[in-house]
């Protein structure tokens, strides 16, 4: 044997061995819920925080409890700024 490729019986496009990021289905749920890009380049205006406006990625600072509610907050940070949800008043994607 020589590759990996001598177990493959199929003909057609080579499958990915690779695992699916686990983080893109709870990115896409969050977001669609929330109403905000999470994992996206975005500007963001800021109520009740030291900043007023804020531009990079927004990521989860902390996982949201399951299962998802929207009344509850994100915990959200852009770089090493954190923030939550509730005091995004705008967004746009950058």
């Amino acid at each position: 044997m020589e590759s990996q490729q001598d177990f493959l019986f199929a003909d057609g496009p080579v499958p990915e061995l690779h695992l699916p990021d686990p983080r893109s289905n709870l990115y896409a749920d969050v977001a669609a819920l929330w109403q905000i890009p999470v994992g996206q380049l975005i500007r963001v205006e800021l109520t009740g925080h030291q900043f007023s406006e804020l531009r990079g990625r927004i990521e989860l600072a902390r996982a949201p409890d399951l299962p998802l509610d929207r009344r509850e907050y994100l915990a959200l940070r852009i770089g090493t700024i954190e923030l939550t949800s509730r005091q995004i008043t705008a967004w746009s994607l950058v």
